[in-house]
């Protein structure tokens, strides 16, 4: 075999543990008397393996108390063999996870069946989202907006990067309480929910929001929008008034600000 880049190298080695020992191994990796090649080549693939599940069970707390060990290991092992990972770090690892239950998910027969397949995926993408927010840059350094000039004309906010938005399938707070308390879970009733889940003081959350107030976040972007203007539009996404809509988020806002909702824009 000729002896490849170091490149070359780290990809031949990623595709011989998560596969068949491929041709040419000896030339590669040296055995001894006590083990052949094939053979250390296997304890280390055990090894990879065994830690990329220990990182996809720590990230993924929700989905492993509603599919129980077995089930996940089934999950987590299936998407490591079908997506390696190409990142420089383990926290790398788990972010096509909910993409990958999603695209393998069973059709279903019915509403009921479609729901339940869905599950896992969701859940996923719960999980994920609450790993990213908790590395994600935060307001907690940041001067919160002036409390007296959210309203005023002209006044801009932002979507800080330490929030993300969901559309779940059903309410997570039941479900996150019973993750926290241990032990396994039942699958959560059907019941389109919409959430934020956000950091604040370092601690995260995930916040069940009316609709008005998930399109309204939803139109400030990281970017940052006239608040006046998101409120326009989150009163035609939920179907309500202007005025109301900004009525409500004078009541609102200065909650939303300690919640790490939103920051000067």
């Amino acid at each position: 075999m000729v002896e490849p880049d170091l490149a070359g190298l780290q990809r031949w080695m990623q595709a011989a543990i998560l596969g068949r020992p491929p041709s040419g191994l000896e030339a590669v990796v040296v055995g001894e008397g006590r083990l052949t090649a094939a053979q250390r080549l296997t304890l280390y693939a055990r090894g990879y393996r065994a830690r990329l599940m220990e990182c996809l069970a720590a990230e993924f707390p929700c989905l492993r108390a509603l599919a129980g060990e077995q089930v996940f290991e089934l999950f987590a092992a299936g998407y490591i063999a079908a997506r390696p990972s190409t990142d420089l770090s383990l926290y790398g690892l788990g972010a096509g996870f909910a993409d990958y239950l999603e695209a393998t998910r069973p059709a279903g027969d019915d509403d009921e069946a479609r729901a339940l397949s869905a599950l896992p995926a969701e859940l996923a993408r719960l999980d994920r989202v609450r790993a990213e927010v908790q590395r994600a840059v935060g307001v907690e350094r940041l001067a919160g907006p002036a409390p007296d000039l959210l309203l005023t004309p002209g006044a801009r906010l932002r979507r800080p990067d330490s929030v993300r938005l969901l559309n779940l399938g059903f309410d997570p707070g039941p479900l996150l309480v019973a993750v926290d308390r241990g032990g396994p879970i039942d699958p959560p009733s059907p019941c389109p929910t919409q959430v934020a889940v956000a950091r604040s003081r370092w601690r995260v959350a995930v916040h069940v929001l009316p609709p008005w107030r998930h399109a309204w976040l939803e139109a400030l972007g990281e970017a940052g929008n006239d608040v006046h203007a998101a409120a326009a539009h989150a009163a035609q996404a939920s179907g309500r008034e202007t005025g109301a809509v900004i009525a409500d988020l004078a009541l609102w806002l200065p909650v939303a600000t300690g919640q790490g909702l939103v920051a000067a824009g």
